[in-house]
C-alpha cells in the first residue's frame, strides 16, 4: 500500500515538474531525449504486476473470449524517431491481424461482417447530407473548370484553323494573280495574236487545263437570262405556283380591267338622276307630326 501511495502521490507530484520542464524545453526549441528515465521516476514492478493480475483474464478462459495476440518485437526501436516508431506499431498490428485470421480459420469461427449487416452510423443524416452537398459542389466546380478549359482549347483551335484557312486563301489568291500576270505577260510577248477580243485562253493554268468558254445553251433559256430559266417559273416556286398566279391575274383583269380610263361607265346622266324607280314611299317610315 505504501508503494501504491508512492506511485499515486509522490510519482504524480514528481511527474508534474518533469512535464512542465519538458514543455518549457520544447517551447525553447530544444529536443528532449527519453532514452534514460528521470531521476525522480518511480518504477514499482511488483505493484504494476499486481494490478495487471487484477484486470487480466484468467488463464483457463478460451481465446475467442479475450482475442488477445502477443507480438514479440525482435529489434529495438528508438522512441525518439517518429517514423520508426509508427512503422513498428503498424508492423505489430498487421502481424497480430494475420495471426488472429489464422486462428479464426483453424477454429472454424465466422469473423467477417455479413453482407446484410446493419449498424447505425456515428454521424447524423444531416451531417452526411452536408458532406454529400459539399462533395457534389466540389465535383460540379471541377466539371465546370474542365468545361471552361475545353472551351478555351476549342476556341484556340478554331482560331488557329481560321488563321490557317485565311493563309491558304491568301496563298491561292496570290498564285492566281501570278498566273494571270504570267498569262498577260506571255500574251503581250506574243504580240496580241488574238486581236481586240483578248484571243482564246489557250494558256494552261496550274491544274494543266486551259480555259474554254462553253458554247452550250440550255433549252428554253434566253441568252440574257442569268437565272437559268427560273424567272419564268414564278420565282422558282414551281409550275403550280405559276399557274395559280396567272389565274389570279386573269380574274383581276376581268373584274377591274387593265387600268386607264373606263369609258365613263359609272358616271351619272340626266336619265339616271331622274330615275326614282328604286325608291318608293313604302320604303321610308312615316314621320309623325309634332304637336305644337
Amino acid at each position: 500500500m505504501q508503494n501504491n501511495a508512492t506511485i499515486n502521490g509522490t510519482g504524480m507530484e514528481d511527474d508534474d515538474p518533469v512535464v512542465s520542464e519538458s514543455e518549457s524545453e520544447s517551447e525553447e526549441g530544444e529536443d528532449v531525449k527519453l532514452s534514460e528515465p528521470s531521476k525522480t521516476a518511480v518504477y514499482n514492478k511488483d505493484g504494476l504486476l499486481d494490478k495487471l493480475g487484477d484486470i487480466s483474464w484468467p488463464e483457463n478462459v478460451d481465446w475467442r473470449h479475450k482475442l488477445s495476440v502477443d507480438i514479440d518485437q525482435e529489434q529495438e526501436v528508438d522512441v525518439n524517431d517518429d517514423l520508426t516508431r509508427e512503422l513498428a506499431f503498424y508492423t505489430q498490428a498487421l502481424e497480430g491481424a494475420r495471426q488472429a485470421f489464422a486462428k479464426f480459420q483453424s477454429m472454424g469461427l465466422p469473423f467477417l461482417r455479413p453482407s446484410d449487416y446493419y449498424a447505425e452510423m456515428v454521424k447524423s443524416d444531416a451531417h452526411m447530407e452536408k458532406v454529400k452537398g459539399r462533395l457534389l459542389a466540389e465535383k460540379r466546380k471541377i466539371e465546370e473548370a474542365e468545361e471552361r478549359k475545353k472551351a478555351r482549347e476549342n476556341k484556340k483551335l478554331a482560331k488557329e484553323m481560321q488563321v490557317q484557312k485565311q493563309r491558304e486563301r491568301a496563298k491561292q489568291k496570290k498564285e492566281e494573280i501570278e498566273s494571270v500576270k504570267n498569262w498577260r505577260k506571255q500574251r503581250k510577248q506574243s504580240g496580241f495574236a488574238g486581236g481586240d477580243k483578248d484571243g482564246d485562253f489557250s494558256l494552261a493554268f496550274e491544274d494543266g487545263k486551259s480555259f474554254e468558254r462553253s458554247s452550250k445553251r440550255r433549252p428554253g433559256v434566253a441568252p440574257g437570262d442569268r437565272s437559268g430559266g427560273k424567272a419564268k417559273q414564278g420565282g422558282g416556286k414551281g409550275k403550280k405556283g405559276f399557274d395559280k398566279k396567272r389565274k389570279d391575274r386573269e380574274f383581276r383583269d376581268s373584274k377591274f380591267g387593265f387600268g386607264g380610263k373606263k369609258g365613263l361607265k359609272k358616271q351619272n346622266t340626266s336619265e339616271t338622276t331622274n330615275d326614282f324607280r328604286a325608291f318608293s314611299k313604302s320604303n321610308f317610315p312615316k314621320q309623325k307630326k309634332q304637336k305644337v
